[in-house]
């Protein structure tokens, strides 16, 4: 059995902004539709998406995010016009670039089982940037059981960091009850591979970086290129990670940088990471 997961920022509508907020969804139709393509014809069976903008004044859907404005809803909707059917888990943090309610959300091929969302930050405003809610989902993987997905946009080490990821460590464990097989956290950290933030992840041995598995010796190469927001004035680091429980049955077989102009072109601010696994 194998499984792909994608891990992707999508920037919150920042790579064609404009005064108006309908003219910059158009404008995005682009992003849309390469990373609609990119998931269908790779046949991506997990996405995880951060930075996900949908329009302040549109009204609230319940579930969250079936907005037409809902960059994620968008990428489904069109997977689902050609005949790919993803569910889709989702919720929203805070007010991000002034306009754009900000979250993070889960596209899956298979079922997913005990959808929930979380601060995971001492604050929990919507008003504050500072504020982290991240979501999570046991995937239903056919022969293999509850794959349990974290996906997460954390704060710097210096905002939050240290707190935000021991919350997130908690409720994961709170979930293992599910019965879950497989455990994964895949998302921004704002955490540069080889730094103190990094090293609290892996340092003990409970989570294993999966780029670093497959690519040692590119241990240091960035997931974004030139400077972005937060990263001002640093040089470009990896803070994109997919993080695998060490011991689950599950072996990372590739691990791919995709929509950074070589393979597919770029959509954001942000490099995805894209990796297969075979399930045991």
């Amino acid at each position: 059995m194998e499984l792909s997961l994608l891990t992707l920022n999508l920037h919150t509508y920042q790579q064609h902004p404009c005064h108006c907020p309908f003219e910059t969804m158009h404008r995005h139709e682009r992003e849309v539709q390469i990373i609609a393509e990119a998931i269908a014809h790779l046949k991506i069976d997990v996405v995880c998406f951060q930075e996900v903008g949908e329009y302040l004044h549109d009204p609230v859907t319940l579930p969250y995010g079936e907005s037409p404005s809902n960059m994620a809803f968008r990428i489904c909707r069109q997977l689902r016009h050609w005949g790919l059917w993803y569910h889709v888990h989702q919720d929203w943090s805070h007010v991000g670039f002034y306009r754009w309610r900000e979250g993070t959300a889960i596209l899956s091929r298979y079922p997913m089982r005990h959808n929930y969302s979380a601060y995971v930050s001492h604050d929990h405003r919507k008003d504050n940037y500072m504020s982290r809610n991240v979501t999570v989902s046991c995937i239903d993987v056919p022969r293999f059981g509850l794959l349990h997905v974290a996906n997460v946009h954390l704060s710097w080490a210096h905002h939050g960091f240290y707190e935000e990821f021991e919350n997130l460590k908690r409720l994961i464990h709170s979930r293992l009850q599910f019965g879950v097989r497989g455990d994964i956290i895949a998302g921004d950290f704002n955490a540069p591979a080889g730094e103190q933030a990094y090293h609290h992840v892996v340092g003990h041995g409970e989570y294993v970086d999966q780029f670093h598995e497959l690519h040692p010796h590119r241990f240091y190469e960035p997931s974004y290129r030139g400077q972005i927001d937060g990263w001002r004035n640093y040089p470009p680091s990896r803070i994109d990670y997919i993080f695998k429980r060490n011991g689950h049955p599950m072996r990372i077989q590739s691990m791919d940088v995709v929509f950074n102009d070589c393979f597919y072109p770029t959509v954001s601010d942000h490099f995805g990471y894209l990796a297969r696994y075979r399930l045991y």
